[in-house]
């Protein structure tokens, strides 16, 4: 199993350098001002669990750690993961996150369910970006050895920046950023499957206590195609 630590502290290496710019095309965004956009799908939640307020989308957690079938508000888009697209989110919980694993952020979707993902997430008491960054602490020769990698967290301050997923030949990965210095923080990736014949990106949150209300906030949806 891999060794779980929390960094609380800021290691230079972790901190991705600002994009240049590059020619975007947006696939789809939403500003969650007025009305939500009718391309979204609601699948599984119920119009009680969720609104529109102040400029943002809120949404309520729902009970129970994540499964297949957990709800989810979901957009499909014309790509497919050999391209380069991007999709970004601000998080915001608005109820503090209590429960073990409580969690919400932004999915990679196919048609119905999710493949990838890229959260905040409370862990032993810690808000954090999950997944974290795998590192290899192991000596030279042991990169076969799974307990010779740490799976290591970083505390999600908003000051980081809005959630990011980058699709980029057939591999997702987890991005955070820019924060108002330009700087990007770069953690999990993955394989990702090829031959799905409907992408999209799903918001969705997990996790909350059976007794009480949680919600949080998502703030200034966008995925671009390079």
């Amino acid at each position: 199993m891999l060794r779980c630590t929390l960094i609380a502290t800021i290691a230079i290496a972790a901190l991705g350098t600002a994009r240049h710019a590059t020619a975007e095309d947006v696939l789809f965004e939403d500003s969650f001002s007025g009305t939500l956009s009718t391309k979204w799908q609601a699948v599984g939640l119920t119009e009680d669990d969720y609104r529109i307020r102040d400029g943002g989308l809120e949404m309520r957690v729902q009970p129970g750690r994540r499964t297949r079938d957990t709800p989810m508000l979901m957009v499909l888009l014309p790509f497919n993961t050999s391209e380069t697209v991007t999709a970004s989110v601000e998080v915001t919980p608005l109820d503090r996150f209590t429960e073990p694993d409580e969690s919400a952020g932004l999915f990679l979707t196919d048609a119905d369910s999710r493949e990838f993902g890229a959260e905040k997430r409370n862990m032993n008491g810690h808000l954090v970006f999950s997944p974290g960054n795998v590192e290899f602490i192991g000596e030279k020769g042991d990169e076969g050895d799974p307990q010779q990698y740490a799976l290591k967290f970083w505390p999600a301050n908003e000051v980081y920046g809005p959630l990011r997923i980058i699709v980029r030949g057939h591999y997702g990965h987890f991005q955070v950023g820019p924060s108002p210095a330009g700087k990007y923080l770069n953690f999990f990736h993955s394989a990702l499957r090829k031959n799905e014949p409907k992408r999209g990106f799903c918001l969705s949150a997990s996790g909350a206590p059976s007794d009480r209300e949680h919600w949080v906030r998502f703030d200034n949806f966008r995925v671009t195609r390079n």
